[in-house]
C-alpha cells in the first residue's frame, strides 16, 4: 500500500518512525499493568519473572519515558498517579491487542493452544513486533530496516525470533519473493494498532500537562478535500495551535485498511455501507450530490436542455470502477443511445488532473459542486444544466468501532462536524 501524504506539523514531527525509542518496552508495560491490577509491585514482579530492583528500574524508565511519576507508594501497596491512570488505559489496550492477536495465531500454532499463547504473550518484545510491522510496510527486510535504520540481518532476525515465538510461519516464500502469511498479516496488524495506543498514550499525556502537540491522522477521500478538511483543520487550530494533522489521500480500499491498521485515525468521504460490521464505525455528517462537469465555455454549458444524445457525443473523465462516482456514470451510460460507444475515456482519481484536462477539452465529468467551488467561482468550470437521478450520498466519518480518540482527535471530530454544518 502506498499512500500520498500531506502533513502539517505543530509541536513534535508529523511522522513517527517505527524505530523511535519513545516505544516502551513490552515486558515494562506488561509489569506496570500487573502492579495496578494487583495493588504491588512485588506481586508484579513475581508475575512477569523479574527481580524486584529490575521491577523499580524498569517502572523508573516507563516513569522517564512518560514524564513523571506513574505510581504513588501507599503503605504496602501501589497506585496509579492521575499519570498513570492515562498510561495505565493505553497499557490495558495494548495488552489487550497482544492478547488477541496470540489466541489467534494459538489456534494455528504447532506447539499447543495454551502455550503458545503464554509464549507470545510472556516472550514477544516491541523490537520483534516493529520489527514485523516494518516488514509489512515496506514489503522486504531492506526496506523495513531502512523504516527502522538499522541493519538488514538484524531486523530479520528479530522478526524470525517472534515467528519461533509463535509457533506458526509469519513468512512464507524465497528471500526475493517472501511475503506475509495471513498469520503474519494478522499480527502484524496487530503490532501498528499496538504501537498506536503508546503513541496515544504519550499524546494523552502532554494533553494532562496542558500541551495539545499530539497527533491526528486524517485519511481523505476526494467529495472532502476541497472544503471540509480544510475548513475543519482551521478550526482546530484556531483551538490547538500546537496539534500536527496528517492528512493521507489514497483510495477507499487502501484508506480502510490502514483505518484497521491504526496507520490513519480517521477517514472522511461518502459513507460506504459495507464498512459497517467490519469493525468500523460511520457518522453521517452531511449528504451530497454530484453533477456533470465541463469547461466555462463548454458548448453544452448554454443548452436549456441537454438529453442523453448530447452527453453522448463528449468523451469523459471517469474515476475508477468501484467507486460510486463511476456507478453513477455507468448508470447514466444506460441511458445513451443503443450506438454509442466509448470514445477514449481517461480514467484518474486525481482531481488536479481532472481540472486540467476539463479545463483544456470538451470532455466531461462528474463531480460534487463543493469540489469545483473555486473553479466556479474563478469562471473556470461549470455545472453542466442536466440533472442526476439518484446523486444524492452520504458523506461522513469512518473509524474503528472500538477506537478511544485522545482529547486533540475529539476537538478534531468536533471541528468536522461544525465545518460540515457550516
Amino acid at each position: 500500500m502506498r499512500l500520498d501524504d500531506e502533513a502539517h506539523s505543530g509541536g513534535r514531527s508529523a511522522v513517527v518512525e517505527y524505530g523511535m525509542q519513545s516505544q516502551p518496552n513490552l515486558r515494562h508495560i506488561r509489569l506496570f499493568d500487573a502492579a495496578i491490577a494487583s495493588s504491588s509491585l512485588s506481586r508484579a514482579a513475581e508475575k512477569v519473572h523479574i527481580s524486584q530492583p529490575a521491577a523499580s528500574q524498569a517502572i523508573s524508565r516507563l516513569e522517564k519515558l512518560f514524564g513523571g511519576p506513574l505510581l504513588d507508594r501507599k503503605g504496602a501497596g501501589v497506585f496509579p498517579t492521575e499519570r498513570g491512570a492515562i498510561v495505565a488505559r493505553r497499557a490495558r489496550r495494548s495488552l489487550e491487542l497482544l492478547r488477541a492477536a496470540s489466541v489467534s495465531l494459538a489456534r494455528l500454532s504447532r506447539i499447543g493452544k495454551g502455550l503458545a499463547i503464554d509464549l507470545l504473550e510472556v516472550h514477544a518484545t516491541s523490537t520483534q513486533l516493529r520489527a514485523l510491522a516494518a516488514f509489512a510496510e515496506a514489503g522486504t527486510f531492506l526496506g523495513a530496516a531502512r523504516l527502522l535504520s538499522q541493519a538488514e540481518p538484524s531486523v530479520q532476525r528479530a522478526a524470525r525470533q517472534l515467528e519461533r515465538i509463535g509457533g506458526v510461519p509469519l513468512f512464507d516464500g524465497a528471500y526475493r519473493a517472501l511475503r506475509l502469511t495471513p498469520a503474519g498479516s494478522m499480527l502484524a496488524s496487530h503490532a501498528h494498532l499496538i504501537f498506536r495506543e503508546f503513541e496515544s498514550a504519550l499524546d494523552e499525556v502532554s494533553e494532562y500537562e496542558g500541551t495539545f502537540d499530539g497527533r491526528v491522522i486524517v485519511g481523505t477521500l476526494p467529495l472532502v478535500r476541497t472544503r471540509i478538511i480544510p475548513s475543519a483543520i482551521a478550526r482546530l487550530y484556531s483551538l490547538r495551535p500546537r496539534a500536527t494533522v496528517v492528512i493521507l489521500d489514497g483510495d477507499y480500499d487502501s484508506l480502510i485498511r490502514a483505518l484497521l491498521i491504526g496507520k490513519i485515525d480517521l477517514l472522511v468521504g461518502a459513507l460506504r455501507r459495507e464498512a459497517v460490521g467490519k469493525g468500523l464505525v460511520e457518522e453521517t455528517l452531511f449528504s451530497d450530490g454530484v453533477s456533470i462537469i465541463g469547461r466555462a465555455d463548454h458548448p453544452l454549458v448554454q443548452k436549456r436542455t441537454v438529453t442523453y444524445e448530447d452527453l453522448a457525443g463528449y468523451p469523459w473523465v471517469l474515476p475508477r470502477q468501484g467507486t460510486p462516482t463511476r456507478a453513477i456514470f455507468n448508470a447514466l451510460a444506460e441511458k445513451f443511445p443503443p450506438q454509442w460507444r466509448w470514445n477514449g475515456p481517461i480514467v484518474t482519481g486525481s482531481l488536479i488532473a481532472v481540472r486540467g484536462i476539463l479545463m483544456q477539452t470538451d470532455r466531461l465529468t462528474i463531480l460534487s459542486r463543493q469540489q469545483i467551488e473555486y473553479d466556479e467561482k474563478a469562471g473556470l468550470l461549470k455545472v453542466i444544466p442536466f440533472t442526476l437521478p439518484q446523486s444524492e450520498r452520504p458523506i461522513g466519518m469512518t473509524a474503528r468501532s472500538d477506537w478511544q480518540p485522545t482529547a486533540l482527535q475529539r476537538d478534531f471530530v468536533a471541528a468536522l462536524r461544525e465545518a460540515a454544518s457550516g
